[in-house]
């Protein structure tokens, strides 16, 4: 079931900090855990969200990150468990369609998907968390490179019998594939917990976007064959999808696709991989540095993004070189080809003063 990220027992956490007179913000490589003078909290590495330590959702934050590739077809439509997401990619593949990336460590459905083949842009996307990723088949240069990381790899044909792949009759192949990504990680008790992959500023109010940014009423990144657009919800907290034109739900309760944070990655395409049925494979760089946005609290700022290698996070900067802060929450990244894509961001109306009557 997807669960809300602004859940009560985060918001307490960051009421106790205040009202204590601490600030705390959460970044790559620093300690999760944050303490006050009677309570002590964990940060959820992925989210920046705090728990109080010693509950479940704080001793899950101990387990390793799933990652699943997630079909966004039309057939696969409404996808399971992408609001149980932490992060989400969304990247090109052939013929100008997207599919996503879909990261779950916080909340670890036991049904997620339909989950299909991994792409030659997965292995770079990955590898700075470790952990598992699961997938149905891919072609066998493509898996060659991602067997080749340090992250798990769980294919449909790997797990057999082990219970964590299912064919669901209720879905036409080979859009049927759904994971139970819950019971993947606890058969993997040796792996770690992911390192923090953005910071995160200690409350929504203190993100980069929120603080600097303007406010908008739409974001639409144009892919050659789909349509995401995000807008914001009617208090700001949060951007609902919309897929190609029509909302798009989560399978688990009917509810619309959500997300805290948007980041827009301005990347170029490699195409040097040709499939001999299906045509050239699109390779979405993400080494390297780039152009982008940020989305928080209904306001978007402009930023540069960086990778400096398979293994290295994403490094997200403004103008001036200093760090962006995302709000505590899930975030989705979208991967903007250069060459055939576009983003196009809608400012909000400003009010029009209202004149000062004479007498």
């Amino acid at each position: 079931m997807a669960t809300s990220f602004l859940k009560p027992l985060a918001l307490a956490a960051i009421t106790a900090l205040a009202l204590t007179g601490c600030s705390s913000s959460t970044s790559a490589g620093t300690s999760p855990t944050n303490t006050t003078a009677a309570t002590q909290y964990v940060t959820a590495p992925l989210t920046g969200v705090k728990y109080v330590a010693g509950t479940s959702e704080a001793t899950g934050l101990s387990r390793p990150s799933v990652a699943c590739k997630i079909d966004n077809s039309d057939a696969a439509r409404p996808q399971l468990g992408l609001n149980s997401t932490d992060m989400v990619f969304d990247e090109m593949v052939e013929g100008g369609l997207t599919r996503f990336v879909a990261i779950f460590q916080s909340n670890q459905p036991t049904g997620v998907g339909p989950v299909r083949s991994v792409r030659p842009m997965d292995p770079d996307i990955l590898s700075p968390l470790g952990g598992i990723v699961c997938y149905s088949g891919g072609q066998a240069p493509i898996t060659a490179l991602m067997r080749a990381t340090r992250v798990f790899n769980a294919s449909e044909t790997s797990e057999q019998g082990q219970g964590t792949f299912t064919r669901v009759k209720d879905r036409i192949a080979p859009h049927n594939v759904i994971v139970n990504v819950s019971l993947l990680a606890q058969h993997h008790p040796e792996i770690a917990a992911p390192a923090a992959q953005f910071n995160f500023a200690q409350d929504a109010a203190h993100s980069t976007a929120a603080l600097s940014g303007s406010a908008i009423s739409s974001l639409k990144v144009v892919y050659p064959a789909a349509l995401a657009q995000w807008v914001p919800s009617g208090d700001g907290s949060q951007f609902l999808r919309t897929q190609d034109g029509k909302p798009l739900t989560d399978a688990a309760d009917g509810s619309q696709v959500r997300a805290t944070n948007i980041v827009v990655m301005q990347v170029t395409v490699d195409r040097s991989f040709k499939d001999p049925k299906y045509g050239f494979v699109p390779k979405d760089v993400v080494i390297g540095s780039g152009k982008g946005w940020v989305l928080s609290s209904g306001k978007s700022i402009q930023v540069t993004w960086s990778k400096a290698s398979q293994t290295q996070s994403i490094v997200l900067t403004l103008a001036d070189g200093s760090p962006v802060q995302l709000a505590p929450g899930n975030t989705w990244v979208e991967l903007q080809p250069i060459d055939v894509g576009k983003t196009e961001l809608a400012l909000a109306a400003t009010p029009t003063p209202t004149a000062t009557p004479t007498k």
